[in-house]
């Protein structure tokens, strides 16, 4: 009886401690405004859109379990809606029982599991590609997970919190075909083309650059091509989806928008010219894009990169400024764009971890495996950085990156020199204060 215990111990423990750290987090989450958010006779729009800002991450998942309207961008999120309706049948027989809007707990319980696949998968990436030690993956397991917008997307209802654990999957599927000088295997590359890219199109080019890395040099060039295009089947799908989707239930919802605005602009005049007014600024910035296209949206070229880098990209998206704290870019002016840390000491901290990154870059240079995962990195550096996209609020973007951070630093520590060493102690440091500083600030915000 014992013994299927002891050959999964270390499995069944850390998955234990993940589960544990998951429904903590998650049960904050639900203490956050239940009276507003539970409440049957608010529309789900006011409720969650007004009451529900945490840094420039939306609330809209909350809406669709809750009323089911189709407020995801379809050209970024094609089958998203879709793959959340069971959850909305599933609250609305709750509704039937317990008389309350219970989309807060059916997230809640939904992504909990998320958010344990995120940190098994992560805790595998370093444990079974990088060979590291248990001890070594679990820290750096809780390493990646105290960055501040990755903890967010464990508990808070964004799409991040899907992408996610289809990203960890397709990085750990891959190096384990890399590890065993393998191929990617269509059964899975081809799911994870259909889920990934529904869930957020860019993820696309990164189950392509996975698949890519596992098939280079061992099939003719002809062949590999035949086999990219096999990529077509699932996106013909979603693209059938995403149609069907825009005849139906977004043109509804558009329709309902437009009456529902004219409605007020009649009996209010106020109202009438701020929406004016919001269009033309809207037009404004539309001028003011690198891109002008529904699929990248605010490319907007005049924000400076190297402040967003610094202030943003590796600031806000790992430490939390201590001003402005959860406040969006994006709502008027509840928090500038770039915010300066209150502190020298906050920038020595964030270069740490930057030169960890980077010598762990250099002492994994001729791994496959990182190269794979510095790939996707890059093509959000390109995205973010390079054009700007979404770069108001960039940092909650993170978790669509950050993981190249704890995989190159696991390269490092794999070293065994007296440089490992030293860099064990540091991530030790970095993770402990990260999860105080960032935990502090986040509980505060939504218990305070």
């Amino acid at each position: 009886m014992n013994f299927p215990f002891r050959k999964h111990k270390e499995t069944i423990l850390i998955t234990l401690l993940g589960v544990v750290i998951m429904i903590s987090l998650n049960y904050m989450m639900v203490l956050w405004k239940p009276d507003i958010f539970t409440n049957t006779k608010y529309a789900a729009w006011s409720t969650f859109w007004n009451h529900g800002e945490l840094s420039g991450f939306d609330t809209y998942t909350y809406i669709v379990v809750t009323s089911f309207h189709p407020v995801y961008v379809l050209s970024r999120h094609p089958i998203l809606a879709m793959m959340l309706w069971p959850f909305y049948e599933l609250n609305n027989a709750l509704k039937e029982v317990f008389h309350i809007n219970c989309a807060i707990y059916v997230v809640a319980v939904l992504w909990t599991v998320l958010a344990s696949c995120s940190w098994i998968l992560m805790y595998r990436i370093q444990r079974k590609i990088i060979e590291l030690s248990w001890q070594l993956s679990l820290l750096l397991t809780l390493f990646f997970f105290s960055f501040s917008h990755v903890m967010i997307i464990l508990f808070f209802p964004d799409h991040m919190g899907i992408s996610l654990p289809l990203l960890l999957l397709t990085i750990y599927l891959a190096g384990k075909a890399l590890k065993q000088n393998k191929r990617f295997a269509l059964w899975h590359s081809l799911p994870l083309v259909f889920f990934a890219t529904g869930v957020t199109t860019t993820n696309l080019v990164k189950v392509g650059i996975a698949d890519l890395f596992t098939q280079w040099g061992k099939i003719p060039f002809k062949k590999m091509i035949l086999h990219f295009m096999l990529y077509l089947i699932p996106l013909a799908v979603l693209y059938a989806a995403y149609s069907y989707q825009m005849e139906t239930s977004q043109k509804q919802e558009e329709q309902r928008i437009v009456k529902i605005e004219k409605a007020k602009m009649k009996k209010d005049k106020k109202y009438a010219e701020k929406y004016k007014a919001g269009k033309q600024e809207y037009k404004e910035r539309r001028e003011q894009q690198i891109l002008d296209i529904p699929i990248v949206t605010d490319t907007e070229y005049h924000i400076d990169r190297l402040p967003s880098l610094v202030e943003n990209v590796f600031g806000e998206g790992l430490i939390l400024h201590d001003t402005y704290t959860l406040k969006d870019a994006n709502r008027g002016n509840h928090r500038p764009v770039l915010v300066t840390y209150s502190h020298w000491w906050y920038y020595a901290i964030e270069g740490l971890i930057v030169a960890l990154f980077l010598m762990g870059i250099w002492i994994g240079r001729r791994e496959k495996f990182l190269w794979m995962v510095l790939s996707m990195f890059l093509f959000d550096m390109l995205l973010h950085v390079g054009l700007n996209f979404a770069s108001a609020d960039v940092y909650i973007m993170t978790a669509h990156w950050a993981f190249v951070i704890p995989i190159a630093i696991g390269y490092l520590i794999k070293k065994r020199n007296r440089l490992s060493y030293m860099t064990v102690l540091f991530v030790f440091g970095l993770t402990t204060f990260l999860w105080w500083h960032n935990l502090s600030l986040i509980t505060n915000y939504i218990l305070g």
